[in-house]
């Protein structure tokens, strides 16, 4: 009688080894076939705040790449960035401004951003396309010269600032105003950068804003705070 409980025993033993068997094998070939999928997180539900596709630069006209260059310009203009020490240092509107409109900026603007940012607060500035009108019009004389012509615009920009960054639930205070830029544009990029020539690759691979690259300079800037 002792030998047939062994014998089932055994056998029950046997069936419980191979099941493990058979599990340890069927968890393994779960993790072989098993993948990591990576998302791209957009930072609105607004679809046009997406990450979109690249574009090529021979298929974007003129007014397209001025509304994009001044767009970026506005957003370093008033672009605020909690406990940041060096306010003055933002090498992208250096590079897209003259002496004058930097200046002033590092006069004006720079002051208000200094004193937001001790106090950890965060703002970011916004221009739609229908925001960007030409305020004067070159002689017909001068459009048809070959040298950059400076002309002004009106530019409309939309701010949203957080008083606390730290703090989730804060909500966003909204401002709106106008910029008057004098601006130097021309399609295409250009030749020196600091009078100095440069290399594409080497401009690119130090981290530096694509934006730099192009004929675009703002020359004066005028601001109306009335809303």
């Amino acid at each position: 009688m002792n030998r047939l409980k062994g014998f089932f025993v055994g056998i029950f033993l046997l069936i419980a080894v191979l099941a493990m068997i058979v599990l340890s094998s069927l968890i393994y070939q779960a993790s072989e076939r098993s993948s990591i999928k990576s998302y791209i997180f957009q930072t609105a539900n607004n679809a046009g705040q997406r990450v979109g596709t690249l574009q090529n630069l021979n298929d974007m006209s003129a007014t397209e790449l001025r509304n994009k260059l001044i767009k970026k310009y506005v957003s370093e203009y008033f672009k605020v960035i909690p406990g940041d020490k060096n306010i003055t240092e933002r090498p992208t509107l250096r590079i897209m401004s003259g002496t004058n409109a930097f200046n002033y900026w590092k006069q004006t603007e720079a002051k208000t951003i200094t004193d937001m940012s001790s106090k950890n607060m965060f703002r970011i500035a916004r221009v739609h396309d229908d925001g960007i009108a030409m305020y004067n019009r070159p002689e017909e004389k001068r459009q048809n010269s070959n040298r950059n012509q400076s002309i002004y615009y009106k530019v409309r920009y939309y701010t949203s600032t957080w008083a606390d960054s730290n703090t989730p639930e804060t909500e966003a205070i909204y401002d709106q105003g106008t910029l008057y830029l004098e601006i130097e544009f021309e399609p295409g990029l250009r030749e020196t950068i600091d009078g100095k020539k440069y290399d594409i690759r080497k401009y690119l691979e130090s981290g530096r804003n694509p934006a730099g690259l192009f004929r675009f300079r703002v020359i004066n800037i005028g601001d109306n705070t009335k809303r």
